[in-house]
């Protein structure tokens, strides 16, 4: 992969020039590291013949990008790289981290897309530390267009990538991205950016030092005839400023995580968003009895992509309700497209007697974003429970009864809901069944309604229950 000198115009190489040097090399972006974060590796194809990794190893080199496949349009060639699948064995044994790139000529939606599928099918149970980088630098067939015509067709093959479990980017020179592609879309869309710029110079620089493009980068290739240990041709050599290809990280923001006692039968509902820098193929929620590693309940989802809220399946499937008595973790892990494991976060919490007295009652849930407020929930309970008549106190009325009955029955409310839900996308409106479970649900809604309304309103006088056994 090599970018000619005369594709770098004079002007524009001495604007950048001028602009690197009066930047400080502190200033960051949301995708960019400082120029501090300097990882040297290399990229390799064919063309470097065999490769003894374990040599390249014991160099400075932290990582490899790997060509992938070939596909040129104007002479309807298509080829997977024949040493690809030998680098991406080796380098990964010899513990670097990978990358890969697609060289492609494609010049419209509809052929960046072909070629992405093609790449797709060599990449099945691949597993990248670095992105997938579409390389891109044809002349006769993608440097005229502009980037109103050319970035919809790159913006939907970057995303298809990462639908596929990947992390994406785009690798061109710097004048390319100046007249072809929207480096501030890639940038905003938080795709890594790999620039090729030799700074003038035929072969490129036999140093990166006194040169910084970590400003408008994320990966910087500065030389086309570098040498490296292991191999016997010349090699591209490159410079990486960021660290979140290596140090694999997913956070929780905005969360409400269960802490302190939770009385038993109560539901309690998560919160939150899992973010990461790199794509998350899968994220696990997991609640354990402390000290004891089998899972009571498990859920996993596939986000294939880079933020997930735990709404929906993920906090349906773990049943807060349903806990006995004890002490217990929720544990949340993430896997990467390198196929790295994450602990996102552990939580830990009890669940209580069935009635917790005043001063031991429930903690708040934990809510790791000040200015975020969980949603208020009633809570259900699961069971019938026994209680001891209070002396002196005159029997609940049988409304009330009627009401604690509905709201104890919380198992019986869901699946009517589920039941009425099911009705109404299916169009059942008009079947007798329909009008039966309709029904029941409206009136275990409303029984259940109307007991919160009498616990939470201080100008009802709610007599104390009793349930005869």
């Amino acid at each position: 992969m090599h970018m000619h000198p005369h594709r770098l115009p004079a002007v524009l190489t001495a604007a950048v020039m001028i602009a690197v040097c009066l930047v400080p090399s502190g200033k960051q972006n949301s995708l960019h590291a400082s120029a501090a974060v300097s990882l040297p590796g290399i990229d390799v194809s064919k063309y470097q013949e065999e490769i003894n990794w374990e040599e390249v190893a014991r160099s400075d080199v932290k990582f490899a990008i790997l060509r992938c496949c070939k596909v040129l349009h104007s002479i309807d060639d298509w080829e997977v790289d024949p040493t690809f699948e030998d680098n991406y064995r080796e380098a990964k044994k010899a513990g670097i981290a990978v990358g890969c790139y697609l060289f492609t000529d494609a010049a419209s939606q509809e052929e960046i897309l072909a070629d992405t599928e093609y790449m797709l099918e060599v990449l099945k149970d691949k597993s990248l530390e670095l992105p997938v980088f579409y390389d891109l630098e044809s002349a006769t067939r993608q440097e005229h267009l502009p980037p109103e015509v050319f970035m919809p067709g790159l913006l939907a093959g970057l995303e298809r990538i990462e639908d596929a479990g990947h992390t994406a980017g785009v690798y061109s020179s710097t004048a390319f991205f100046s007249e072809c592609i929207d480096r501030q879309a890639l940038i905003d869309a938080k795709y890594p950016i790999w620039e090729a710029n030799y700074f003038n110079t035929s072969n490129g620089l036999s140093s990166p030092v006194g040169h910084d493009l970590s400003d408008e980068a994320t990966i910087w290739q500065y030389s086309g005839c570098g040498r490296c240990p292991g191999i016997r041709t010349t090699v591209d050599r490159n410079i990486c400023y960021t660290y979140q290809f290596f140090d694999r990280q997913a956070v929780i923001t905005n969360s409400v995580l269960p802490g302190g006692t939770l009385k038993a039968g109560s539901n309690f509902t998560l919160a939150g968003t899992v973010s990461s820098d790199n794509v998350l193929r899968t994220i696990t929620g997991t609640i354990h009895k402390k000290d004891h590693p089998n899972a009571v309940q498990s859920v996993t989802v596939y986000p294939m992509a880079k933020d997930y809220k735990l709404t929906g399946f993920f906090t349906k499937k773990l049943i807060f309700s349903t806990l006995t008595e004890g002490d217990y973790e929720l544990c949340i892990r993430a896997v990467d497209s390198s196929g790295a494991e994450i602990e996102v976060v552990r939580s830990a919490f009890s669940v209580g007697p069935d009635e917790i007295p005043p001063e031991t009652d429930a903690a708040a849930p934990i809510v790791t974003n000040p200015h975020s407020m969980p949603e208020f929930h009633f809570a259900g309970q699961g069971h019938r429970r026994e209680t001891e008549t209070v002396q002196n106190q005159p029997k609940a009325p049988l409304s009330v009864r009627m009401n604690a009955f509905f709201y104890e029955h919380w198992a019986l409310r869901s699946a009517l809901r589920t039941a009425n839900s099911i009705g109404i996308k299916c169009a059942l409106e008009r079947t007798p069944l329909y009008r039966i479970v309709s029904k029941g649900f409206c009136q275990l809604e409303t029984g259940y309604l109307a007991l919160q309304i009498r616990k939470l309103s201080p100008s009802v006088q709610q007599p104390e229950q009793t349930a005869e056994v």
